[in-house]
């Protein structure tokens, strides 16, 4: 890729409004190759001489939103939580750790310096980086467990985000033993997010809004960090 390509693909993920620095941090969904259901119809209604569109898509696509209703029935859906559990300060940690580890409470905490706060969405970063759910050999990246819900819960955040540098589905036990821990506490899951590399502050504000459907457990999100907003800083 010659210089002038990756300054065009890096001007895509970053923008600004006004003196602040806008980062897109959602995987682009393309129905002509999405490996998810996804289908997208579009037609001309002639007694309205408009376009509309048709969509098919599974609740988990793209970069998506995972509430407590995913988990269980008798959980909280997406319009049972307020639309600022979508929203809000953001605390990235660029955790330090062996490779394939489990993300213990003591790593965390060594990656959060006591920045995180009650209310606080965190983003998880490592070193290692894979192919979600691609059941790569080669997988080197750090895994979420039990013991990391448990540090979620102590610290009160409201939502748990990732990209390619941390793995939810090393095993079923482990996935099965996070959910179990932070979702009776309205702790939810931002996954797979993107362009996390183009973050320059570590604590920012984030929105990640989905479609306000009842019923929905989970819902693809443009996920959105607004870099240099006072209050929502170091």
């Amino acid at each position: 890729m010659s210089q002038l390509q990756e300054a065009q693909t890096i001007a895509k993920k970053v923008d600004s409004i006004g003196p602040y620095r806008v980062v897109d941090l959602s995987k682009l969904i393309d129905p002509a190759t999405s490996t998810r259901r996804c289908k997208l119809e579009r037609y001309y209604q002639d007694w309205t001489k408009d376009y509309h569109s048709n969509l098919d898509i599974e609740s988990h696509l793209g970069t998506h939103i995972e509430t407590p209703y995913h988990y269980n029935d008798a959980w909280k859906d997406i319009l049972d939580l307020p639309v600022t559990a979508f929203m809000g300060r953001t605390v990235l940690l660029r955790l330090e750790c062996e490779p394939r580890a489990a993300i213990t409470g003591q790593m965390l905490e060594r990656a959060s310096r006591g920045r995180v706060q009650p209310g606080d969405i965190v983003v998880l970063d490592s070193p290692f980086h894979s192919v979600p759910f691609a059941n790569d050999p080669n997988d080197q990246r750090p895994y979420l467990c039990g013991e990391s819900g448990e540090w979620f819960v102590q610290k009160q955040v409201k939502c748990v985000g990732f990209g390619d540098g941390v793995a939810i589905e090393y095993s079923v036990e482990t996935a099965c033993a996070i959910h179990e821990v932070i979702m009776p506490h309205d702790i939810m899951f931002l996954e797979v997010m993107q362009n996390i590399d183009q973050l320059q502050a570590e604590v920012f504000f984030m929105t990640c809004q989905p479609m306000p459907i009842k019923g929905l457990d989970s819902c693809c999100v443009r996920a959105v960090a607004i870099e240099g907003i006072p209050g929502f800083s170091e």
